[in-house]
Formats: structure tokens, sequence, C-alpha cells
């Protein structure tokens, strides 16, 4: 058994897929492979800052997400959008393209889960 607190795991700034840096976007990997020997889900902790976006992109993983705190908009490329707030959760399939903006005032934080894909 392994017990932390999310502020004792150094707080990154976020990086698409591709590499590509996300200004005021930054990623806890509260639990991971690397530092906790977890196998199957990394569960990562998002604390994207007021009036930023992130832009459409997409990964090979799906993503459970659960809303902590502030107000955001998640979505896709064909239109859809889903306005979120704390206690909301979200499904994203892999390869789904999807963009998120904070819409508050004050940080927009959740936690997303992902599987470690078997190569």
């Amino acid at each position: 058994m392994i017990k932390k607190n999310y502020k004792e795991v150094e707080n990154k700034e976020a990086t698409l897929t591709d590499g590509t840096p996300v200004k005021n976007v930054y990623v806890r990997w509260v639990i991971n492979r690397e530092d906790d020997g977890a196998q199957n889900f990394a569960m990562r902790r998002f604390e994207i800052k007021p009036d930023t976006k992130v832009p459409l992109h997409n990964h090979p993983q799906d993503h459970e997400i659960y809303i902590l705190s502030g107000k955001g908009r998640f979505y896709d490329d064909s239109g859809k959008e889903e306005v979120v707030g704390s206690g909301d959760v979200l499904y994203i399939p892999p390869f789904e393209k999807h963009g998120i903006d904070n819409l508050s005032q004050d940080d927009l934080v959740f936690i997303c889960l992902i599987p470690y894909l078997k190569m």
C-alpha cells in the first residue's frame, strides 16, 4: 500500500502527446508506474488556470475524468460540448479529439485516470 498527498508530487507543465507544452496547465502524476509500481493505470491531477484553453488533441488511451473544482467546457471535433463543474465525471474514448476551456475565475481541477497500454 502506498499513501501520499498530491502536494508531495511535482507539479509539471503539461504537454500534448506531440510534446507541445500547454501554457498555464499543470499535471501531477500522483500514481504511476515509475514511482509507485502501478501496472494498469496512472492517476493524474490537472490544474488549468483561468482564461486557459487546451487545444483539440487525442490520445490512444481512454480517459476517466472526475472534476474536483472550477467550471470548464470539454468539447470534441464534431461540435459536441459539455460544461462541467465539481462532482461531474466524463469518459473520453481512445483517439477521440477533445479540448478543454476553463470557464471560471478559479483553477479548473480534475483527476484523470488512464490505462497503461500493452505494447
